[in-house]
């Protein structure tokens, strides 16, 4: 995802400074024209506004406030876009430690896929101080084309939470139908012709049914990933004493994938796990 973001940047007309914990990636990343720098410090020195996109909370929070990361190099007035998905409480409180150094933190979650990545057609959801969002809002429009302000601190990540509850339940039930559809003698050109006119379409639904067609589980959204997502979403959930079953249901899927050493395989491979 940060790739495929950071290309469009660079489309943009940006000039734009890369740093990878796997320096090969970052490496890659300087055929397009980026500037490789060697630490989080050494580019949040030479930048205004600075983008993540990490795995997890804690990697977000060690980049930012950890040794040689961001917060030792920011200058007063900057910005960092972290585009990650993370636990709302944990962008509140390094957006906190980064305000009382005189810079900002913007949590701004996306949706859309790496496809959504490659095409700039990201949908981004916001949330922070006002003023650093229309400061740096033009260099989101490079990675999105539908951008939501939100409001305070944990707005962005809250948000997206929402969304992800929708999209682990989304590919277990696309895939259960799927299974159910095909044992019964459905075609599956005709389940995607039909479904995709119908109440039934969704972007998840079309993306699994160009993974399942391909049989390339190894490009896209891991499994990984929606397990950390609906881990933070159980968390919540049961803190506020709000029922998810169907989130805890849909977990439980993606963690027995993961268990079985899919974790890196697009989160289409649910349909496998079903399977077996």
């Amino acid at each position: 995802m940060g790739s495929r973001m950071a290309r469009n940047l660079l489309k943009g007309g940006y000039e734009v400074i890369v740093h990878n914990r796997s320096p090969d990636k970052a490496a890659d990343m300087k055929r397009f024209g980026a500037i490789v720098a060697l630490s989080p410090e050494e580019v949040a020195r030479q930048a205004e506004i600075v983008v993540l996109s990490l795995p997890n909370s804690e990697t977000v929070a060690t980049v930012v406030l950890g040794k040689r990361g961001l917060a030792e190099g920011l200058r007063k007035g900057s910005v960092v876009i972290d585009t990650s998905t993370i636990d709302p409480t944990v962008a509140i409180e390094i957006a906190g430690e980064l305000k009382a150094r005189g810079s900002y933190f913007l949590d701004s979650p996306v949706s859309g896929g790496p496809e959504g990545a490659k095409a700039g057609t990201l949908t981004i959801m916001v949330g922070g101080d006002a003023l650093a969002y229309e400061k740096s809002k033009h260099v989101l429009q490079k990675m999105g084309k539908s951008i939501f302000y939100l409001g305070e601190s944990g707005a962005g990540q809250k948000m997206k939470l929402a969304n992800q509850s929708l999209v682990g339940v989304y590919f277990v039930a696309i895939a259960e139908t799927y299974r159910l559809a095909t044992g019964i003698g459905v075609k599956g050109e005709d389940l995607l012709r039909v479904i995709s006119t119908s109440w039934g379409d969704s972007p998840v639904f079309r993306h699994f049914m160009k993974v399942v067609k391909s049989g390339n589980y190894e490009d896209g959204a891991s499994i990984k990933l929606m397990v950390k997502d609906l881990s933070i979403v159980r968390g919540i959930s049961e803190k506020e004493e709000i029922p998810m079953s169907l989130a805890k249901l849909s977990l439980a899927q993606f963690r027995k994938a993961s268990d079985g050493g899919h974790a890196d395989l697009d989160m289409s491979y649910i349909n496998k796990i079903l399977e077996g």
